[in-house]
């Protein structure tokens, strides 16, 4: 059976869902292709890591409530994108693996069906990357994924990776008093941030009990009863529980994309994203993608405008333009990493003396305190007229924050004028103020042309004055 229709979205993501909903809203004829089960998987991945951060030992949590509190936040999250709401709201949803068949035309086929479209939006699930490491496929091995299955809390644990979740497991683990290691070939936690602030949450996993090994190469992993990782330097790492936490890639292999001219960014023989253009189109011109399979940055990102952008452009004349520079990104560590844009490094080779970094300590704010959450930063990189370039910010209520200045840097807000956003609703709000009076400070500071050409001016001033 063949069928037509404005736009099949291949899913498996919260995006793919979101997609699927606008769509539906905006009137479209639209088709939601997804393998059973993925989108629950990539849900229940972000609340463990977020119920695993907020997690304390020394607050008598057990690994039974840790999974009880998942398991009740999996029923209610994300109501709007259930699979009954999105087709009684008009969206055909089929829950069967799809690929692309490009002939007699293009279209999606499933077991069952053949769905053609106008457009294709491309929206698939991830998995972790599991590296070439002797003895490693041999082992009961553990992911995000399949963490809470285990019955009791480990003993102690290995995870091997850097990237958002080894960084946001290895934290929540230790400070449920698990002696923790974190294994990584990189000499830095956060390679793309600046190295201060690499630094900084590389203290905090310290702080809370994790052992870093970075730089680290591995030899070969050993299984029998427990973990044995033998390291390249002669050292020998042993625990209950192995982590994998690396990089995660996106499942493309399935979808058929060579057939169609799509080839995936391939990276140590892994496909780690699809090649797309400022439209989000790909090099086939009716095909499009949003969310994990873009790719990039290591942080989850949080960003809902490309999926906005991309449907758009899958439907419609002319084509938006997306920022990939503008997405925001979020590491789920306690306290919360947020950020977006440049970091100051960069901002400095771009724009060079025009840039100025403006940074706040949570603990000049007064509802930290309440909390009794003082750790953190606000760091802000600024043009000389006020335009934001970048955020990076660390503290309690560091993702809502994010998302004002989201808005600021989507929409050119400058900094003097941040305080009007009509958004502005989260605990933190004190701190744009404080933000402001810095960067404000910083211009007008002696040595600054601002404060020497006021001041020589003052000076004449009152010179004709007294003269007159």
């Amino acid at each position: 059976m063949t069928v037509d229709y404005d736009a099949v979205i291949l899913g498996g993501t919260v995006q793919g869902r979101e997609a699927a909903a606008l769509a539906a809203r905006e009137g479209a004829r639209v088709a939601l292709v997804e393998p059973p089960g993925a989108v629950e998987q990539q849900i229940r991945r972000q609340i463990v890591l977020t119920t695993l951060a907020q997690a304390r030992a020394s607050q008598g949590q057990t690994w039974e409530s840790v999974k009880s509190q998942v398991r009740s936040l999996e029923a209610i999250a994300y109501p709007h994108l259930n699979l009954d709401g999105l087709a009684t709201s008009g969206v055909d949803v089929v829950l069967e693996p799809g690929q692309f068949s490009p002939r007699p035309n293009l279209a999606v086929t499933t077991l069952t069906r053949r769905l053609r479209s106008r457009g294709y939006l491309l929206a698939p699930s991830t998995a972790a990357t599991v590296p070439d490491i002797p003895g490693l496929a041999e082992t009961p091995y553990l992911t995000v994924d399949t963490l809470l299955d285990s019955a009791a809390l480990p003993e102690s644990a290995i995870v091997l990776g850097r990237s958002a979740v080894a960084i946001a497991l290895a934290q929540s683990l230790a400070q449920m008093s698990i002696p923790t290691t974190l294994v990584t070939r990189g000499d830095q936690l956060l390679p793309i941030e600046d190295p201060n602030i690499s630094a900084f949450v590389e203290a905090l996993l310290e702080a809370a009990g994790v052992t870093l090994k970075l730089n680290t190469r591995l030899d070969a992993i050993h299984y029998k009863d427990s973990f044995e990782v033998s390291l390249a330097d002669g050292d020998l790492l042993k625990a209950q529980t192995l982590v994998l936490a690396t990089a995660a890639h996106s499942i493309l292999g399935p979808l058929n994309l060579d057939s169609i001219g799509i080839h995936p960014q391939i990276v140590h023989g892994v496909a780690t994203g699809l090649p797309v253009n400022d439209r989000l189109a790909t090099p086939h011109p009716r095909v499009f993608a949003c969310g994990p399979a873009l790719g990039g940055y290591w942080a989850e990102s949080t960003d809902r405008q490309e999926v906005a952008i991309a449907l758009h452009n899958a439907l419609y004349l002319p084509l938006r333009k997306v920022s990939f520079l503008n997405r925001p990104a979020l590491l789920h560590t306690r306290p919360e990493y947020a950020r977006i844009g440049l970091t100051a490094d960069q901002a400095r080779r771009w724009y060079g003396s025009e840039a100025t970094v403006v940074q706040v300590a949570f603990g000049q704010i007064l509802k930290a305190h309440y909390g009794s959450e003082t750790t953190g930063f606000c760091r802000w990189i600024v043009r000389a007229d006020g335009q934001l370039l970048g955020a990076q910010i660390c503290g309690p209520g560091a993702s809502e924050l994010m998302h004002t200045i989201a808005l600021a840097v989507h929409q050119e807000i400058p900094l003097q004028r941040l305080d009007q956003v009509p958004t502005l609703s989260h605990s933190q709000a004190e701190i744009i103020p404080l933000m402001v009076s810095e960067w404000q400070r910083q211009r007008w500071q002696h040595g600054t042309w601002r404060r020497d050409w006021a001041e020589n001016w003052f000076n004449w001033r009152r010179t004709r004055r007294r003269l007159g």
